[in-house]
């Protein structure tokens, strides 16, 4: 049972040349290695500080993978998603929209694990902004036609009717996270550790409904990477289920520098941080994709006939 893809190249030639600058950086820190996608024995993976991503860092810091994998780490979806679209790496975490926006736009991506992520929406700094209510109004940050624009629109919702709010178009986390510190934004929806640190720094935060917050993030492969590199994806999975059962079962303060130095946060910061109940490679669920296909449709940002066919898991065949 071998699987059958081809691969795609991305469309935007300036999201490529964001990609390729990245990789030439990461690559020129690794010591000069290639980071290339090519080498069918290495898995490499894009990765970005996220809680998602720490049962991988802990495989790796651990010793769990029995084949190597190489961690190509990138400062903004965007230039992720266009290494991924360019082969330049195999795989990396990414919300559910993003992984159905790739397919629908001629990326052959499968999704066969779901990640634990974690949202919460932050305040500004102004004293009167202590609850859900006291964001009416006010200015909101927010990437457009993204997971975070999806989530807000249904955060922002008081006894069933939605609150109003000036709409501003932020694209980088940590740029919205120094407009909240700065009063230049009343509230936003920031991962985690984003969150922690606006709240280490005197920050509310609010934590978001489950529907908006799980089941909503997973580990997208290339399909031509899945049959080009079965034996590495194999010793990836197996490695990645020991790093979950390790972080279930050891304490924090035995693996809190893996989280320092994944998400760059201080160890005050990586102590209070809430992190989500990781869990063994699952699948996720179809059920969890068709509210966010359905709004992706009604934003146009999708044809009206697209069906995430074949995305979730691995799909073989003869």
């Amino acid at each position: 049972m071998k699987p059958r893809y081809r691969l795609t190249r991305a469309v935007h030639l300036c999201y490529t040349a964001l990609a390729l600058v990245t990789i030439f950086l990461c690559s020129c820190s690794q010591g000069g290695k290639q980071t290339s996608g090519n080498d069918s024995t290495i898995l490499v993976i894009g990765v970005m500080p996220s809680v998602d991503y720490l049962p991988i860092a802990i495989a790796e810091q651990k010793g769990f993978f029995a084949k190597p994998i190489r961690l190509v780490r990138f400062s903004s979806p965007m230039e992720r998603d266009a290494a991924l679209q360019t082969g330049a790496v195999d795989a990396s975490v990414t919300d559910y929209m993003g992984a159905m926006l790739l397919q629908s736009k001629g990326t052959e991506v499968q999704l066969p694990i779901a990640c634990q992520g974690a949202f919460r929406l932050v305040l500004g700094k102004k004293p009167q902004l202590n609850t859900l209510a006291d964001l009416r109004g006010g200015r909101i940050g927010l990437s457009s036609n993204t997971l975070i624009e999806y989530a807000t629109e249904h955060a922002l919702v008081e006894s069933g009717q939605p609150i109003p709010y000036e709409r501003v178009e932020v694209q980088r986390i940590p740029i919205r996270l120094e407009m909240l510190r700065s009063g230049e934004l009343d509230g936003a929806i920031l991962p985690e550790p984003y969150a922690s640190m606006a709240t280490a720094d005197g920050l509310k935060a609010i934590d978001l409904p489950s529907h908006l917050t799980s089941n909503i993030t997973g580990l997208v492969f290339l399909s031509s990477s899945v049959k080009a590199k079965e034996s590495a994806l194999a010793s990836f999975l197996v490695g990645y289920d020991q790093a979950v059962t390790y972080l279930n079962t050891h304490p924090r303060e035995e693996w809190i520098s893996v989280l320092q130095d994944l998400l760059g946060i201080t160890p005050e910061v990586a102590r209070a941080l809430p992190l989500p109940t990781y869990t063994t490679a699952t699948q996720p669920r179809e059920e969890d994709l068709i509210p966010i296909l359905n709004w992706m449709k009604g934003r146009g940002l999708v044809a009206p006939n697209y069906e995430p066919r074949g995305l979730v898991g691995l799909q073989f065949t003869d």
